[in-house]
């Protein structure tokens, strides 16, 4: 304490214990009294006088005394060091504000409120409602300088505000200026928000629109009239390409931002905007072609948006990662470190007039516009069901399959100028290099290249390789009532390898082949694709193609009227489980094998452990139906042979083919380098009409007309054959086929039937919760997996989506609708659709029969269109008498109004599909010419059966996507009971072998 005092001058300290003494005094009293005065007469106040110039009055100033200048305290006496006159818990030495008032908190200085001013503007803290501003900033009574307030609450500070007064609530450009005729949305946008509109932008530093000028682009506009207009063309959710009248992309590079023709575009023509103090951690924008971990398929889509608004945004360029678009000193538009600003600098995006609109294709709908989609139903019948039809079997995401035989793509960030152009790249010249297409059409000399717009010769309902899904004709399909679409991501090693035989010998086996890997990368391009869809429509979730999990999510975005997108897997090598006939001694017969060579069997590519874990791979990636068999067997069992010498002959090379070590070829799948050695198909002969079944009982007949199995006679001479495919006892007992592709003159079925790890693989199927396709499976297998189901209770439901293939017969479809399946063919034609229809209405009838009506599963009949999956599409209807004419109105009129559930519902109006550049280049397509050249077509197949078929048959296809509902809801109420049964029933029996043929 003796510091404190010595820092005191020495007159205060005496003047300080003259005035203790004085006061001690002044309050002792005294012990004289005095008469009471009574009433006083009334005096006029005196006179405040302060003869010590210290600012207390004489009649308060304890310390009368005091020299003019001396820093006091209220009562008027000099401040003592080390006393604490205020009672703040500062000594007044240390206090800068002595005198503060008992009552009010004081900071370290000794300071309250009331008494600081932090930012130096003259305005007390207490009163500084902007404690914030510079010091040399004009200021309002409330501290406030022009560039902190915001008068109209409408985002925009006065400073920059043009219009400080517009009504809260307007919606208002980057001017401030509410907008005459836009809809109030309280003045900002979301990120997604500008998608497919015409903007001018402007900087947020110089408030300056951006013009465009010899190849360059500078903000220097003081009016959004000569402002550069920009067209944004979504590429991703936040991601963005700016389209200007030049009709070129802005194009960001470290030495300039300039632009680029919209063929030469590149990944610096992407940008991403974020608004203003958006922290968000967003999902990554998913990877086209590549397999996405299951962390990032949970990432994405369990993220909720929080759909942040902002006046102002940030811009980043996509293809120059960290650099940020900013202006240099002449405000040239230009890219800096997006770290280098403090802060970063902000664009303004206004509503403008007059851009050039981004080439795009149509779905060809009224009411269609670059900035608004036409609508199409949603929400539930009078009883709760949704209406839709349902495609079990499509193939969007083909594009990558087969080693660059698939030309096109569904979807692309620079928009189908791109998806959709000239094939040469991946076909050769005059498209001299489609091997693939070519061995399916049969046409080996080429096809014209060309694509958009013109499209001379592709799509084409029958030319197989290339795209047919772009996203604006899945539009147009869902626009007609498509609800449902269970894209089964799919590839073919053996097809794959084939095409990359005719590649150029430095591309030869740069592919890889492998089927499960292309699967999973194929869900990364369907997570793409949601993805652009949603930033066509503005937001994450608001694109009519949503993907699904589960029936209940599916059921809810149905119901919203979205497309519910399920993925399954079609692939022949399914958890690579492929085979490797290399034992010609072999014994064991399919039902005996166990995978190891040294047992006289057959090597697989998988074991139990390796499939339970491929399963679970498949289950992360949001895969829900599986096809266990495809065109080639596998370790599960034998495909349903449907044709002849094409795919016997991939059978062969799928089963068997042994890659040499090639250092050039990376995946080891170069067929040039391999020795095929594997084996032909081993039959026995099909069940036919009229004859018995292979449990000896009648035959009950194959379901839409179709027969089992295939011809396979392909040598002159059957009568010199020998049998050599696996089975027991002496080679004259053999089956037919193996290492000799020689069969009897009949039509032969598969004698692959189930094997023991097929068993466990079925099993784990229902135990996981799989939709079961039995598509692809020998016809005998059907029915050893029907056994297997209907075990279980409630019987594990079975469902065809595209023609059974193998053949199916009517007592396999009846137990397939009794356990609560259904069953949908390929779309051939109308025509045969209807009867398709009708056929298995007449087999649904008779499965119900003896069930009571309440208990009666729901009909309805859909399709698996299979397009994209080397499948020819519905062909020209032909019909004269009764054409198509263009536009048709779907939803209401001539059969829907003869349905109550479509009452309420407004039609919606279809014009003749054309797609057209800017420049009105293009072509037009007709059903009843072209059938079903592209998927947007498949509103033409709806119309064909308004015109030629009966309202209860648009019943039944309107239907089908509930139906599909119902069926996943029954196949996971069979999968908890199983599990709570702790797993899957085992009848016995099951595993036999296939019969054998007569010579």
């Amino acid at each position: 304490m003796d510091s404190l005092i010595y820092r005191a001058p020495r007159q205060w300290l005496t003047m300080a214990l003259l005035a203790v003494v004085a006061a001690m005094t002044a309050c002792s009293g005294s012990t004289t009294t005095s008469d009471p005065v009574t009433n006083p007469p009334p005096q006029s106040p005196a006179p405040v006088v302060d003869s010590d110039g210290d600012g207390v009055a004489d009649t308060d100033d304890v310390c009368p005394g005091t020299p003019a200048g001396t820093a006091v305290t209220a009562n008027g006496c000099p401040v003592i060091a080390d006393m604490d006159a205020d009672n703040d818990g500062i000594a007044d030495g240390d206090d800068t504000c002595p005198n503060t008032p008992s009552d009010e908190p004081a900071d370290a200085q000794g300071c309250s409120a009331s008494q600081r001013d932090t930012d130096g503007d003259a305005v007390s803290d207490a009163d500084d409602q902007c404690p914030g501003t510079l010091a040399d900033a004009d200021v309002d009574a409330n501290g406030c300088s022009d560039a902190q307030l915001d008068d109209d609450n409408d985002g925009f500070s006065n400073a920059v505000d043009e219009c400080p007064g517009s009504e809260p609530g307007a919606f208002v450009p980057q001017s401030g200026c509410p907008i005459d005729g836009l809809t109030p949305v309280a003045g900002t946008r979301t990120r997604y928000a500008f998608n497919n509109q015409c903007f001018a932008m402007r900087s947020g530093v110089s408030g300056l629109y951006v013009s465009k000028g010899g190849g360059t682009y500078t903000a220097d506009q003081a009016d959004i009239a000569n402002a550069e207009p920009l067209f944004m063309k979504p590429s991703a959710l936040g991601k963005y390409l700016f389209y200007d009248s030049d009709r070129a992309l802005v194009l960001g590079t470290p030495v300039a931002v300039g632009s680029v023709p919209v063929a030469q575009a590149t990944d610096d023509a992407e940008w991403t905007l974020t608004a203003v103090a958006d922290d968000t951690a967003y999902p990554p924008t998913p990877l086209y072609d590549t397999e996405p971990t299951p962390e990032e398929v949970e990432t994405y889509f369990e993220f909720t948006d929080p759909n942040v608004t902002s006046g102002a945004f940030k811009i980043f360029n996509g293809g120059v990662t960290g650099l940020s678009l900013s202006t240099d000193p002449t405000g040239r538009l230009a890219l800096v470190p997006a770290d280098s600003m403090p802060p970063e600098e902000t664009f303004l995006l206004e509503p403008a007039d007059n851009c050039e609109i981004y080439p795009e294709a149509s779905s060809n709908v009224a009411g269609e516009s670059p900035t608004g989609m036409a609508p199409s139903f949603s929400g539930t019948t009078a009883d709760g069901r949704v209406l839709g039809m349902a495609d079990a079997h499509v193939h969007i995401s083909a594009t990558t399959f087969l080693g660059r035989t698939q030309w096109g793509s569904p979807i692309h960030k620079f928009g189908v100028p791109h998806a959709l152009d000239d094939c040469t790249d991946y076909h050769g010249p005059q498209g001299t290099q489609d091997t693939v297409g070519a061995l399916f059409s049969g046409d080996m000399d080429g096809h014209d290249v060309s694509g958009w717009p013109t499209f001379p010769e592709w799509p084409a309902r029958d030319f197989l390789t290339h795209e047919a899904i772009y996203w604006k004709w899945l539009e147009r399909g869902w626009q007609s009532g498509l609800r449902i679409a269970v894209n089964d991501v799919v590839d073919n090693a053996t097809l794959c390898e084939l095409q990359q035989a005719s590649a150029p010998p430095d591309e030869a086996g740069m592919v890889d082949c492998n089927e499960m890997n292309n699967a999973g990368n194929q869900v990364g391009s369907m997570m793409v694709m949601q993805d652009y869809i949603d930033a066509q429509y503005g937001g994450r979730g608001d694109g009519f193609f949503q993907i699904v999990h589960d029936p209940e999510r599916a059921r809810s975005v149905v119901e919203a009227g979205q497309l519910a997108v399920v993925l399954g897997i079609e692939i022949s090598n399914l958890l690579n489980c492929q085979i490797s006939y290399n034992n010609p001694a072999r014994l064991q017969q399919p039902f005996e094998e166990t995978g190891n060579p040294a047992d006289g069997g057959v090597t697989y590519g998988c074991t139990e452990e390796t499939i339970v874990i491929q399963m679970q791979r498949l289950w992360d990636l949001g895969i829900r139906q599986i096809i266990s068999i495809h065109e080639f067997d596998n370790a599960f069992g034998g495909n349903g042979i449907f044709d002849g010498m094409v795919l016997n002959l991939g059978n062969r090379e799928n089963s068997g083919g042994t890659p040499a070590s090639d250092p050039n070829d990376p995946f080891r799948n170069n067929p040039r380098a391999e020795t095929p050695a594997g084996e032909f198909w081993t039959t026995y002969d099909c069940p036919e009409e009229g004859g018995v079944d292979n449990d000896g009982s009648p035959f009950s007949g194959y379901l839409w007309g179709s027969a089992g199995g295939s011809s396979q006679s392909f040598l002159t001479a059957p009568g010199e054959c020998f049998f050599t495919g696996q089975g027991t006892g002496p080679t004259s007992a053999r089956r037919p086929g193996g290492a000799f592709p020689c069969y009897p003159d009949r039509r032969q079925c598969n004698a692959r039937w189930m094997t023991p790890i097929g068993l466990f693989f079925y099993a784990q199927m229902m135990e996981f919760g799989f939709i079961f396709d039995f598509d692809h499976m020998e016809y005998e297998m059907k029915t050893q997996a029907l056994e297997l189901a209907e075990a279980q209770d409630p019987p594990y439901p079975f469902v065809s989506t595209h023609g059974t293939f193998g053949g199916t017969s009517n007592d396999q479809a009846a137990r397939v609708l009794r356990n609560g399946g259904f069953l949908y063919p390929s779309n051939g034609s109308s025509g045969g659709f209807r009867r398709d229809m009708d056929e298995t209405l007449g087999v649904y009838n008779t499965a119900m029969s003896d069930v009571p009506e309440s208990d009666q599963f729901l009909f309805g009949f859909g399709f698996g269109t299979d397009t994209n999956g080397l499948s020819a599409q519905t062909g020209a209807r032909n019909n004269p008498e009764n054409p198509i004419q263009y536009p048709y109105m779907l939803f209401s009129g001539p059969g829907f109004d003869e349905l109550p559930e479509f009452d309420g519902i407004p039609g919606l109006a279809f014009n003749q599909p054309e797609t057209r550049d800017p420049d009105g280049n293009g072509r037009t397509w007709h059903q009843d010419i072209d059938g079903n050249a592209q998927y947007g077509m498949l509103s033409g197949f709806v119309e064909e059966i308004r015109l030629d078929g009966t309202p209860e048959q648009l019943r039944h296809l309107y239907n089908s996507a509930e139906v599909f509902l119902q069926t996943w809801e029954r196949t996971n109420a069979s999968k908890d009971a199983i599990e709570a049964r702790g797993g899957v029933i085992d009848p016995g029996g099951i595993l036999r072998p296939a019969p054998v043929s007569e010579p």
